[in-house]
């Protein structure tokens, strides 16, 4: 689909339309910061396992939790009694 170029008849209306599509282009890379934002915070761990398991099953997650941070407290444990 092309567009037909427009005949403009001042500067005022080049003008216009140069803030218009700036503000566009603004818009569009804010979409993508955001959606790579988004991505990043899909891609976390504890989101993966979520989806994983389904957010409504909140007490399962939950005990996932408990039971990853008592694994990380005694790896934590036995590497600093190896020292």
């Amino acid at each position: 689909m092309e567009k037909k170029p427009r005949i403009y008849s001042s500067f005022e209306e080049i003008e216009l339309d140069l803030k218009i599509l700036k503000l566009e282009r603004e818009i569009h890379a804010q979409k993508i910061k955001m959606g790579f934002e988004k991505t990043g915070e899909n891609l976390r761990p504890m989101n993966l396992l979520r989806d994983y398991i389904g957010e409504g099953n909140g007490t399962t997650l939950s005990m996932i939790e408990q039971i990853v941070k008592f694994i990380l407290q005694f790896a934590l444990k036995k590497s600093e009694e190896k020292e």
